[in-house]
């Protein structure tokens, strides 16, 4: 059963949901998106059903496919819903630290939730990492409790070597250092949108860097990682080599 299953069928999951969220804590969520029309409708209202994101920002690179003509409609029903565009695409990595920086200026934010406008990664797991209280808190498809939908096995073979060689040359020791869908306290968006310098999908391997480097708490968090169903992946193969260069820079020797 999943755990979207699981959850709608709890008649307490929503108290309980609330309790895993501290009173003083104000949570924002940053989405970046190109191109997602089919998939911000339901993404957003997945996060407003929730009722613990306090925020939600998304960082448009100017969609061209009536992304940005959904995003009016629903800003006009959500008043928590702030839509920042830019100019084009500048890059993944660019629009996370652009993202970090906005929410740290427009909202007195304590934590951040990071995730992806595919439906890849389901509002649902957030309660879990939410319950948390790691600098950087990261859904994991490769630890225990954690899986894969819908993808072929390239796609997880990929996957896998990406994190074995992060792992194996830069010693994060995260088994799925790769994942976007994250939760960062408020002093490691601060180290983040300050010190990154990644434009790519490489954001990730920075971020997790820069959390050990100032010796931040990392947690993993069981999560179901399910494969786009509308809309074209981002990740081309200027973009691997990009990752894989960045990988190279930063050996630990």
């Amino acid at each position: 059963m999943s755990s979207a299953t699981r959850n709608s069928e709890n008649p307490n999951y929503k108290h309980n949901l609330l309790m895993m969220k501290m009173s003083w804590e104000r949570i924002c969520a940053v989405i970046p998106t190109y191109n997602e029309a089919d998939n911000v409708e339901p993404l957003i209202q997945g996060l407003e059903s929730l009722g613990c994101v306090d925020w939600i920002l998304i960082v448009d690179d100017s969609s061209n496919d009536g992304t940005l003509e959904k995003l009016a409609q629903l800003q006009s029903e959500y008043e928590n819903l702030t839509v920042h565009v830019r100019p084009g695409k500048l890059g993944f990595g660019t629009a996370l630290k652009e993202g970090f920086t906005l929410a740290l200026e427009k909202f007195n934010l304590t934590r951040l939730i990071q995730m992806d406008a595919d439906l890849s990664h389901d509002p649902s797991f957030i309660p879990d990492m939410l319950s948390k209280q790691a600098d950087l808190i990261i859904g994991s498809r490769y630890i225990e409790g954690g899986k894969i939908i819908g993808w072929n096995k390239r796609r997880k073979i990929t996957s896998k070597t990406a994190n074995f060689l992060v792992n194996t040359l830069l010693g994060l020791k995260i088994h799925d250092v790769t994942s976007g869908f994250r939760v960062y306290s408020r002093r490691a968006v601060e180290t983040i949108a300050t010190q990154a310098t990644a434009v790519g999908y490489e954001f990730e391997i920075e971020a997790a860097l820069l959390a050990r480097k100032h010796q931040m708490s990392i947690e993993e968090v069981p999560i179901t990682f399910v494969d786009r169903r509308k809309g074209e992946t981002k990740l081309k193969t200027r973009e691997i080599f990009r990752f894989l260069g960045f990988v190279l820079r930063n050996i630990q020797i």
